[in-house]
C-alpha cells in the first residue's frame, strides 16, 4: 500500500525553502508547526505558488503565516454573525409556526411542505434532545410537560443545518410570510439559510477561508450582483449574503462586522489580497449599508 511517511519539523522547513519559500528563523517556523499541523498549513500555499508548483519570488514563511492568522480571525467574525442569524432564525421561523399551527404543529407532517422529511426531521429533533438532555431547560419539559416541547422550545436545539432544512421544508404560503421579515423574497432566503449553514459549519470547523471556491454559492438579487465586482464563488459572495440577512440590523452590521473587518484587514494589509475572498478594492462601500 502507496502511503506518505511521515515528516520532521525540520525536513517540513527544507520542503518548503526547497519550493522557493524564505524563511528567516527556523525555530520561529517550528514552534509555529508545532501549532498549527504542516498539512492544514500547507493549504495556504496555493494562494502563493506558481504554475510549477514553486512559490512566488519573494514569498516568506512569515507572509504565510499572517494569511493564516488573518482567516484565523475572520472565521471567528463570520462565526458571530451566523450565530446572530442563527438566532434570529430561531426566533422567526418559531414564532411564525407557532402561531400558524399551534405550539405543538411542528409535530405533525401536514403542516410543512410536500417534500418535508418528517420522520428525519424528528429523529434529528431526538438527537439533540439526547445530546442536551442535562441542559436545565430539556430536563423542565420533560419533567413537567412530559417531552412536550412547544415550537418555540424545540427550535433552542435547532442546528443552524436544520433550520436550513425546516425553513426549505415550510408551505410556500409560511415561507413566503416568514421572507418578508428579510425583505426578501423565498427563493433568495431558502439559498441564504443554506449558504449561512455550509459556512458555519466551515468556519466551525476551522476549515479554510482565504483563496477558497464555494461551489453552491447564494442566489443574490440580480442588481445587486450586477453593482457588485464580487466572485461567483467566493467568499466574498458569502460575505454579501451575510450583510442581506442583516437587513433588518444595518448598524449592527456595519458596526459589528464591517468597521472590524476594515481593521483586520488593515492589520494584516501587507500580506493579504482582498481579491483572494472575492472582494473589490472598494470592499467597504460593497459591505457596508
Amino acid at each position: 500500500m502507496k502511503v506518505k511517511q511521515p515528516t520532521t519539523y525540520y525536513e517540513q522547513i527544507e520542503v518548503m525553502r526547497s519550493r522557493g519559500c524564505e524563511i528567516n528563523d527556523d525555530v520561529v517556523a517550528i514552534e509555529f508547526l508545532k501549532k498549527v499541523n504542516y498539512y492544514r498549513f500547507s493549504g495556504y500555499f496555493f494562494a502563493f505558488e506558481q504554475d510549477d508548483d514553486t512559490f512566488a519570488e519573494g514569498v516568506t514563511f512569515e507572509k504565510i503565516s499572517s494569511v493564516y492568522a488573518f482567516d484565523q480571525e475572520l472565521r471567528i467574525m463570520i462565526m458571530r454573525a451566523v450565530s446572530a442569524i442563527e438566532l434570529s432564525a430561531k426566533s422567526i421561523i418559531s414564532y411564525h409556526h407557532g402561531h400558524q399551527y399551534g405550539a405543538l404543529g411542528y409535530m405533525d407532517s401536514v403542516n410543512f411542505g410536500d417534500k418535508h422529511d418528517h420522520g428525519r426531521f424528528i429523529a434529528q429533533l431526538e438527537v439533540a434532545m439526547r445530546n442536551n438532555k442535562n441542559a436545565q431547560f430539556v430536563k423542565h419539559h420533560f419533567h413537567k410537560y412530559g417531552g412536550n416541547f412547544p415550537i418555540w422550545v424545540a427550535a433552542e436545539l435547532f442546528t443552524m443545518s436544520m433550520i436550513s432544512i425546516v425553513y426549505a421544508d415550510l408551505k410556500v404560503t409560511d415561507k413566503k410570510k416568514i421572507a418578508q421579515e428579510y425583505s426578501t423574497d423565498y427563493v433568495h432566503l431558502e439559498s441564504w439559510l443554506h449558504s449561512a449553514s455550509v459556512l458555519r459549519n466551515i468556519c466551525a470547523h476551522h476549515g479554510r477561508l482565504y483563496h477558497v471556491l464555494f461551489h453552491q454559492p447564494p442566489k443574490l438579487p440580480r442588481a445587486y450582483v450586477k453593482n457588485s465586482a464580487i466572485g461567483t464563488y467566493s467568499l466574498g459572495r458569502q460575505l454579501c449574503m451575510l450583510k442581506l440577512l442583516y437587513a433588518n440590523w444595518r448598524d449592527e452590521w456595519d458596526n459589528a462586522f464591517v468597521l472590524p473587518l476594515s481593521a483586520l484587514v488593515e492589520k494584516y494589509g501587507k500580506s493579504i489580497d482582498i481579491r483572494k475572498v472575492g472582494l473589490p478594492e472598494n470592499w467597504e462601500d460593497v459591505l457596508t449599508w
